[in-house]
């Protein structure tokens, strides 16, 4: 049996120790960052990835659970694990990072966790395309969007404290599309409890909302799903502009991070090593600016690891930092279809997507 862990030990997952790669930020349920200046290479070691949790871990007993389809389905199925491993399988690169990294930059506060830039990390996933399993059972014509239930759940006071699992659902366009992933492998390795064990949604290139953990059930609607999570929650808002429109979010805006140094450094004056890592969900990324001198000049940085469709590439810029005292750093990203970061934040009540540009204040000794 695989069981979750009990809520005393989430905690003790990342740790409180300085070496610890995870920073807690709410226990129950369990969210937690990466630390940055842990992010080495391009790929997230498994007890380094971010966690991000709705309700509490959910308990999975292998032996007895099936990954549920039905719906507008010609020949509904109940698979078991092994069968669905035993499946064609495909392995993606693919960067997640949640909806809400970088909330804690926005002035006045948004709702949601508190999280810095620690909620991105990437990872080689293994599993089976979603096309194909809906193949199997036969998805109709009459199928709009297909609904993925995780089994994972509990009360929301947002939604007048009602009870409800998590829940969200892709147009049957990307459902099909054959980057779109059952993952139940991590890096080479069985997908951990904390990442969704025994299997996950990937969509490659989309906010990590879209990847329902725990996954139990996948549905195929006529009509749009309309749940709490997919219309109330993971919308980008502005009724502060007397905007009443509520646009879901979708793919990953692009995003240039500094990695190291980390906000609030003291340097040694000289040659100073900027890392970094940029990603966009839309196009490939193409080049790396980076700003030393408080947005008054920018430069162009190295790349250190090579492209891949869906993950995020490493850069470097190397700095001569001459003069002591405090400086401004910044970096931005533009990617293939000419996308880019804002120098300010788009504000929002629920604060998500906030991809402008980092600000790292750092003092040269």
């Amino acid at each position: 049996m695989h069981n979750a862990m009990p809520q005393a030990d989430q905690a003790g997952y990342a740790g409180h120790a300085e070496s610890s790669p995870l920073v807690v930020v709410t226990a129950d349920p369990f969210n937690a960052e990466t630390r940055l200046d842990a992010q080495l290479g391009v790929l997230t070691p498994n007890p380094m990835f971010y966690v991000r949790d709705h309700f509490a871990m959910p308990r999975i007993d292998l032996a007895n659970w099936r990954l549920t389809l039905d719906g507008e389905m010609a020949r509904p199925l109940a698979l078991t694990y092994d069968e669905l491993r035993a499946l064609p399988r495909r392995s993606l690169l693919v960067t997640l990072e949640c909806a809400g990294n970088g909330r804690r930059a926005l002035d006045p506060p948004a709702e949601g966790e508190p999280f810095g830039y620690g909620v991105a990390s990437t990872a080689e996933w293994t599993g089976v395309p979603l096309r194909t399993v809906l193949e199997a059972a036969g998805l109709r014509a009459s199928a709009r969007d297909v609904l993925f239930v995780g089994a994972d759940g509990g009360r929301v006071p947002e939604a007048g404290g009602a009870t409800m699992a998590f829940e969200r659902s892709l147009a049957v366009e990307r459902a099909m599309h054959p980057d779109t992933l059952l993952a139940y492998a991590m890096n080479g390795e069985e997908l951990p409890t904390a990442h969704g064990f025994p299997l996950r949604v990937l969509v490659p290139g989309w906010y990590g909302v879209a990847a329902v953990k725990w996954l139990v059930r996948i549905s195929a609607l006529a009509t749009p799903f309309t749940g709490f999570f997919q219309r109330d929650r993971y919308i980008m808002t502005h009724p502060e502009r007397g905007d009443t429109t509520a646009t879901p979010l979708t793919t990953i805006r692009p995003r240039s991070q500094l990695v190291s140094p980390t906000d609030g450094a003291t340097l040694p004056r000289g040659k100073v090593r900027l890392r970094g890592l940029a990603w966009s969900g839309a196009a490939p990324v193409e080049r790396v600016e980076v700003s030393v001198d408080d947005d008054k000049t920018w430069r162009a940085a190295d790349w250190t690891s090579e492209p891949a469709r869906y993950a995020w590439r490493g850069w470097e810029y190397r700095w001569e930092a001459t003069i002591p005292g405090p400086a401004t750093l910044r970096s931005r990203v533009f990617d293939a279809e000419g996308h880019t970061q804002p120098a300010t934040e788009e504000w929002n009540r629920l604060g998500y997507a906030n991809n402008a540009i980092q600000v790292v204040r750092v003092t040269v000794a």
